[in-house]
């Protein structure tokens, strides 16, 4: 896909349209990689800078990383709890160490910002980035170096009280920047998140073959992005204002309370030259120095008088905030706070972590009900739709597993890592989502394999709908079977004729289906199969076929296609729903001996795939000679009393050990055709075939049998000749046909062909004594006898089918 650069703003007709491209194109997987933001708008990205456009992408890639991502959770975590961590339990020797992390930190969180500024511009000046900036300007009062020289604070100053208002106003405004520093990371758990759900699942199918689903675990859709936006914007803007202004309704936040040692150092200066001074002075001394905030320091001048006390723990060896300092006219003390800081540090990182807990509870819960009842339906319905779209015949796929349990109930089977009691409710979302899936499985019902295309195109490309699209040329095979007597049988059942036209279909398309089939016609009494190749398992679609040898499917799918058939064979005399019909009374009056029988034609060549028909009404089939010729084949049983004729075509790409299973019939010319025709059998005498449990599958146990069974033979666990011959069905069919008769047959064929007729005629009298009444022997028989056992003067080894 290839964009045009425009100078200047684009217009909105252009918008649309190269959005419309860049959505299809992101749809068909052809950019995934080169666009993977949800919000990247194509217009922000200078498409005639291709260096500046990979740098974006690129970046983008760095940013959303999961590494990225995880480092930058866990420096946002140190950085919450880093500066409490200083108070609570290193002194104060050790701040510069966490002021030089904290200024890494700064740095990186400034960079941090920068980057993201240039890789995504709808970040710009949008919510997270004033969070951001935010979140970056907090860990400033971290750094010692930086933040003490800009509020003038100086640890040798004698202003205690100033030092009293500094350290409360400046405890209080840290909460508001340690809630912002918790929204930055909450933002990032987010990301994680987003993350992980964008990145493309690798699912290993039953087969074993390993795929790529970029939905399974699919990108937000746009309505639950924004609907999750709003709720944590308004959730953090909510906690925000409650941790800021909360403390504004508090005393201690205007004035600061007098203690006992303020009071205490007032009466030692209304004590200063009376009698008593000294006492007043040490039992102030006394009652301070042992308490939970001991004095370390007391100094006072009055006149002459200079005194001074100090203890072991020197003021200078504390920080500022960890210092009471309270002044008087003549006086000066000095309290350790430490108990207070180190109380008041730990406080903040249990309240650091539960507000933490409420933003997580709050973002989670004011989602959860919106997700369960309106996003996490629309977002599977939007899943499944695009499941639809690349493979149309997943719709039935979609519609079991909505049978088994509805979005609703998986969405509530787990809160966080809580397990909660689902009850199944039926919601219009959910009722809408069934609705889709059961449309989509219609439609693949309705138009099958065939139709596969038109669907994906169809809902793909939006706009009207276009069912008449263009055909295209696939290689396949054809396999058409028909329902003998099928008119008396009608006149017979009336209304009971769709029931056993369908129990006949049932069997037919389950068979045919688990053997990597695809039924596409039902013509009343009549079914069209078809197997079809891929393109990397054909080398050339003309006449005749070129397959690809190294394609397995190329190798095995023939031989599933003829075993459909002989299986089917055996099952419409084997089947309880089937065999009931030969107790039929109306049946048996007009048809003495009545079964069910039918007729099979295989043959391999092109077809044009694609819709037959008008806006009115169409059918998604295949057309070519082939599809045709595959009808003629079974016709053509009736003449040569067989069920199952086969093409040269067909024949020439069975496997040889499959190719051992069939029997030369003859070779004919028919009209239309210019070259020969050869045909074969399989045989297949129900006889020995017992009667039998019915067929009883339902379509997700066909389409995993199915899957089971293309992962093995892809595998090579298998390979499709095994299957002849461990089939006891098979067997049975095969069983009245002798080594004696088939080696009889075969010399009488090549005799017949060769055009020694006498001697053909010798050899098909020894295999009718083995088998008497085999169809196909009696009729080379009756065309010997014709020309009075000796081949025309112009034979070449085939003969017109005389075709009565």
């Amino acid at each position: 896909m290839y964009l045009t650069a425009h100078q200047g703003s684009p217009s909105s007709d252009m918008q649309s349209a190269v959005s419309q491209d860049l959505e299809n194109a992101m749809k068909s997987g052809e950019i995934f990689e080169t666009f993977p933001l949800d919000n990247q708008s194509i217009f922000d990205i200078p498409i005639s800078s291709s260096s500046k456009s990979s740098f974006t992408v690129i970046l983008n890639r760095i940013l959303d990383s999961h590494v990225y991502s995880i480092v930058m959770s866990l420096i946002t975590i140190w950085a919450l709890f880093s500066d409490d961590i200083r108070v609570s339990a290193c002194t104060k020797s050790a701040d510069n160490y966490f002021y030089g992390v904290s200024t890494a930190i700064f740095s990186y969180f400034s960079l941090d910002l920068i980057l993201n500024s240039i890789a995504k511009k709808d970040y710009r000046f949008a919510f997270y980035f004033w969070l951001d900036l935010l979140s970056t300007l907090s860990v400033l009062p971290d750094i010692g170096w930086i933040w003490n020289p800009m509020l003038g604070i100086d640890s040798s100053s004698d202003d205690g009280q100033s030092k009293v208002k500094y350290t409360k106003s400046v405890n209080q405004g840290n909460q508001a920047s340690r809630i912002v520093r918790i929204v930055r990371l909450i933002r990032l758990i987010r990301i994680v998140k987003l993350y992980k759900n964008a990145r493309i699942a690798m699912i290993e199918e039953e087969d074993g073959t390993v795929h790529t689903e970029t939905d399974m675990i699919p990108r937000e859709s746009r309505v639950g992005k924004k609907l999750s936006e709003l709720t944590m914007k308004r959730v953090i803007i909510l906690v925000l204002i409650l941790i800021t202004f909360i403390p504004l309704f508090s005393l201690d936040f205007y004035i600061t309370p007098k203690r006992s040692w303020g009071f205490g150092l007032d009466t030692i200066e209304d004590f200063f030259g009376q009698d008593g001074f000294e006492n007043v002075r040490d039992e102030y001394i006394d009652y301070h120095k042992d308490d939970l905030r001991p004095l370390i320091y007391l100094t006072y001048t009055y006149g002459t008088d200079n005194y001074t006390w100090t203890c072991d723990t020197h003021p200078d060896d504390l920080r500022d905030t960890e210092k009471y300092v309270v002044t008087d006219t003549h006086s000066l003390a000095i309290i350790d706070l430490r108990f207070d800081t180190h109380l008041d540090s730990e406080l903040n990182i249990c309240k650091t972590i539960f507000v933490c807990i409420v933003l997580l509870f709050g973002a989670f819960t004011f989602t959860k009900d919106a997700e369960d009842l309106v996003v996490f339906p629309i977002e599977s319905m939007i899943r499944k739709i695009k499941k639809i779209a690349r493979n149309p015949l997943n719709a039935g796929m979609q519609s079991s597993e909505n049978r088994s349990e509805s979005s609703l109930d998986k969405a509530k089977k787990k809160f966080l890592c809580f397990n909660r009691k689902t009850v199944k409710a039926e919601y219009e979302t959910t009722l809408l989502e069934n609705t889709i899936i059961k449309i989509g499985a219609l439609l693949a019902l309705g138009f099958g394999e065939a139709g596969s295309k038109i669907i994906a195109t169809n809902m793909e490309k939006g706009g009207d709908v276009d069912p008449v699209l263009q055909g295209s040329k696939v290689a396949a095979i054809y396999g058409f079977c028909d329902i003998r007597n099928f008119t008396d049988t009608t006149e017979e059942l009336q209304e009971s004729v769709m029931v056993f036209v369908n129990e006949i279909a049932y069997l037919v398309h389950t068979v045919t289906h688990q053997l990597m089939g695809a039924a596409n016609k039902n013509i009343g009494d009549a079914f069209l199969i078809v197997w079809k190749f891929g393109e990397e398992d054909v080398i050339e679609i003309n006449d005749p076929l070129v397959l690809n040898k190294n394609s397995k499917k190329a190798t095995y799918l023939a031989d599933l296609a003829l075993l459909s058939f002989l299986k089917i064979i055996a099952k419409i005399n084997k089947d309880p729903r089937i065999l009931k019909y030969r107790t039929h009374s109306k049946l048996i009056k007009r048809m003495p001996n009545y079964a069910v029988k039918m007729g099979f034609g295989l043959h391999a060549g092109w077809s044009i795939e694609g819709a037959i028909g008008s806006e009115f009404k169409i059918d998604a089939s295949y057309l070519s000679p082939h599809v045709n010729m595959s009808g003629r084949l079974e016709e053509t049983t009736k003449i040569y009393g067989v069920p199952l004729l086969l093409s040269g075509a067909f024949f020439d790409i069975l496997s040889s050990r499959v190719q051992e299973y069939c029997r030369h019939l003859d070779t004919i010319m028919i009209k239309g055709h210019n070259s020969p025709l050869r045909l074969y059998t399989s045989d297949a005498d129900p006889t020995n075939i017992t009667p039998g449990d019915g067929l009883d599958k339902n379509k997700e146990q066909t389409n995993r049998l199915r899957k089971a069974l293309k992962g093995k033979l892809e595998r090579g666990q298998i390979e499709s000749w095994e299957l002849f011959e461990d089939s006891r069905e098979i067997y049975s069919l095969k069983e009245a046909f002798t080594v004696d008769f088939y080696e009889n047959y075969r010399k009488g064929m090549i005799a017949y062909t060769e055009g020694s007729w006498q001697e053909a005629k010798s050899y098909f009298e020894s295999a009718l004594r083995i088998k008497p009444n085999d169809g196909p022997t009696m009729t080379l028989m009756s065309v010997l006898k014709e020309n009075n056992f000796e081949a025309p003067t112009d034979w070449e080894g085939y003969r017109e089918l005389n075709e009565k």
